[in-house]
């Protein structure tokens, strides 16, 4: 009987252990899972740590950003967002803006584009489901990041507005501001041309393969030694 009960109380402390460490673990909800990736718990889904992977991406296919405009591969690119008329992708969709920002900008239709046609290849890992986030998603990660952030860990750099997927009518969409700590609501033609704002991507779930805690496996071995040695001193006593 006491062999049982010391074999119980073991249990139960291990059991109070491993609960303690996974609900340790589970307070990060932003976590760099390596490559210049980003997993957020909240909304489950991956972020692109550096927000300037839009202004990077664009350039590399631009034989002069200042000079001239737009010559990259989403020229034609026919958008067809589920609220108004099917788009096709332009120069003017995009502004490469050099006097303050020194970054590429894009309109809502430039910024779905670019995000459904990105692809992420590092090594053997290739991601290619990428989309804009949605407005409780980008509002889930300004919470997370606090008001005020331009630069944060674990990112490399937060946008301080960005285009979300969320259309609210055939001519407005929500956009995230980190800043301001806001999502607002932006026409997608600022007059004739259309309206800028950053881009930023994420993929549904968490794309690294994530192993199990090592918590697990010292849970597990723990609780495979305290059942040998409790078989061991119950034959002990039946033998005696």
């Amino acid at each position: 009987m006491k062999i049982c009960m010391t074999l119980r109380a073991s249990i139960t402390s291990a059991l109070v252990l491993s609960s303690f460490l996974f609900s340790a673990s589970s307070q990060a909800s932003l976590t760099s899972i390596g490559n210049g990736l980003i997993y957020d718990d909240v909304s489950n889904v991956t972020w692109i740590s550096d927000g300037h992977a839009f202004t990077n991406n664009i350039a590399g296919s631009t034989s002069n950003p200042v000079a001239d405009p737009y010559t990259g591969p989403l020229l034609g690119t026919v958008v067809t967002p589920s609220l108004g008329s099917p788009h096709t992708i332009a120069a003017s969709d995009f502004m490469y803006e050099n006097t303050s920002l020194f970054r590429w900008m894009g309109s809502w239709w430039a910024a779905t584009a670019w995000a459904d046609n990105f692809t992420y290849q590092y090594g053997s890992q290739t991601i290619s489901n990428w989309r804009l986030p949605t407005s409780g998603e980008a509002q889930a990660l300004i919470t997370q990041l606090g008001a005020g952030s331009g630069a944060i860990s674990p990112f490399t750099w937060v946008p301080p507005f960005y285009w979300t997927s969320n259309l609210t009518s055939a001519t407005n969409a929500d956009v995230a501001r980190p800043l301001f700590g806001t999502i607002n609501n932006f026409t997608l033609m600022n007059g004739a041309v259309p309206r800028y704002s950053n881009v930023w991507a994420v993929v549904p779930g968490n794309v690294a393969s994530v192993p199990v805690p090592a918590a697990v496996w010292l849970f597990g071995s723990a609780l495979g030694g305290l059942g040998a040695v409790g078989r061991r001193r119950v034959e002990t006593k039946r033998v005696g």
